[in-house]
């Protein structure tokens, strides 16, 4: 779409060689001689850019500039002020006639299309930008994307969200919530640079606490990596004592149940063009919601790339994939590696189970389990360990009449939970999900109690379904 040009100039023979190169460059360009006129346009037009000489007569007590600025009030267009080399010393008092540029006549046409297209590009990025981070919108990391598309580059995309953040917002309100993310966009720029990427690297921010930074692929993980560090270092100090200690707050839910929330984490998702090609946003942005849905899942820090169009070649590297996909970041080891040193499982089993997890996206404990090389209870225990949640086998439990009142079978089959016990207010829970706070909170809001969780394995979930004659879909 071709953008508005207005150009305010006096000088005839000024005004016919701007139009003249201005619409050889592509651009609908628009002429006013006069003040008057000049005005008028402005009130019945947006314009993209406005050249405006300096003998152009002041209109209704004020100068052309302050008028037309008055006229477009929100709109922000650019004005370039052309001026002759003896007005030198009035362009000291540009910025407060309003002008944002100036080019000096004479000029040439390199520097004539240079100053425009810059002013062009500098108001573009200055209407998309956030308001609160100054950082690039939508449109601005769509267009550098697709710009690497074009030219062929090997890219990472990487998708950052704060985790838990609207229970920041609801615990200390939107002033301190509003720190916390001018704070992320420091973060995410300081690291850009510090591991080098801050050259071909781009930063934006697409609303609320999500973010993406596209870097060269050698960059990714690196970048990631002190991405979460440096979060997980800091985020903490936002916090008052008392819930810095506990590391979480309590939120009142709308029934005015408090309800308690882990504080705020880190997931960086990441799409590359290394091992599958993307012709658009909309396919990048499509594989990275999957890769976002599974890290939701996960407590704490997580960094993960999409990794499906990548065959696993080696041991050294399935490790790789599964300490991103199952350790928290402060976790000494993963799943799978720990069982390994227990002795419980083989090299060759472990690396089989996480063939299969990157082809279909199954936890690495419940392959393991399918596999039959370790039982449901040994994954139990080191999954509570590294979870810090305690583990319930679903093996023997019965459900009785008066816990399947507090939930129905659709809610039990949907959420994948089951009531294990209610004793003073409170409701033992055995989650598949243990960290899903949506779903405690939606239990708490039915049922008035307070609930404690407790994580159960998925295969022990789906053999409690059938044994209570359940459907599991």
């Amino acid at each position: 779409m071709a953008q508005n040009i207005l150009i305010a100039e006096k000088d005839s023979a000024t005004l016919a060689l701007l139009e003249t190169r201005l619409k050889t460059r592509g651009y609908d360009v628009f002429v006013a001689m006069y003040s008057d006129e000049a005005v008028r346009l402005v009130q019945k037009m947006r314009f993209d850019l406005i050249l405006m000489g300096s003998s152009m007569e002041r209109t209704e007590g004020m100068e052309l500039s302050q008028k037309v600025k008055r006229v477009q009030t929100g709109v922000g267009t650019p004005i370039i002020l052309l001026a002759d080399e003896g007005e030198m010393s009035q362009l000291m008092l540009t910025q407060e006639r309003g002008f944002d540029d100036f080019l000096i006549k004479p000029f040439d046409p390199f520097s004539l299309q240079l100053r425009v297209a810059l002013n062009l590009t500098r108001a573009r990025e200055r209407l998309q930008a956030n308001p609160l981070t100054g950082l690039p919108g939508s449109a601005a990391i769509e267009e550098n994307i697709n710009r690497r598309i074009e030219r062929n580059e090997f890219f990472s995309v990487c998708y950052i969200d704060i985790n838990h953040f609207k229970s920041f917002n609801d615990r200390y309100g939107f002033e301190r919530g509003d720190g916390v993310l001018r704070h992320v966009a420091q973060l995410l720029a300081r690291v850009l640079e510090k591991v080098g990427a801050d050259r071909n690297g781009f930063l934006g921010h697409i609303g609320g606490d999500d973010f993406i930074v596209v870097v060269n692929s050698e960059h990714e993980a690196k970048f990631a990596q002190e991405c979460l560090q440096e979060f997980d270092r800091i985020i903490p100090t936002y916090y008052d004592d008392a819930d810095r200690k506990q590391r979480s707050v309590f939120v009142k839910n709308r029934n005015g149940v408090p309800v308690s929330f882990p504080i705020m984490s880190l997931s960086i998702a990441v799409v590359t063009n290394q091992n599958q090609p993307y012709r658009n946003m909309a396919e990048i942005a499509r594989d990275a919601a999957e890769v976002k849905s599974y890290l939701k899942t996960q407590p704490g820090s997580h960094y993960l790339q999409d990794r499906r169009a990548k065959p696993v070649t080696s041991l050294e590297e399935s490790l790789e994939v599964l300490a991103q996909t199952e350790s928290k970041v402060d976790a000494t080891k993963p799943l799978g590696q720990m069982l390994l040193d227990v002795g419980l499982i083989t090299k060759e089993q472990l690396k089989q189970a996480i063939k299969r997890h990157v082809e279909t996206g199954e936890r690495i404990g419940q392959i393991l389990i399918r596999m039959k090389v370790v039982a449901s209870s040994d994954v139990g225990h080191y999954l509570q360990e590294k979870l810090s949640i305690g583990y319930v086998s679903l093996k023997n439990h019965v459900l009785t009449e008066d816990l399947m009142r507090i939930l129905d079978e659709e809610f039990v089959r949907s959420r994948r939970v089951v009531p294990l016990a209610l004793q003073s207010g409170q409701l033992e829970l055995a989650m598949v999900d243990p960290v899903d706070h949506e779903t405690i909170s939606a239990i708490e809001e039915m049922s008035g109690f307070k609930v404690v969780p407790k994580f159960a394995l998925e295969n022990e979930f789906e053999e409690f379904l059938e044994r209570n004659q359940i459907k599991f879909s």
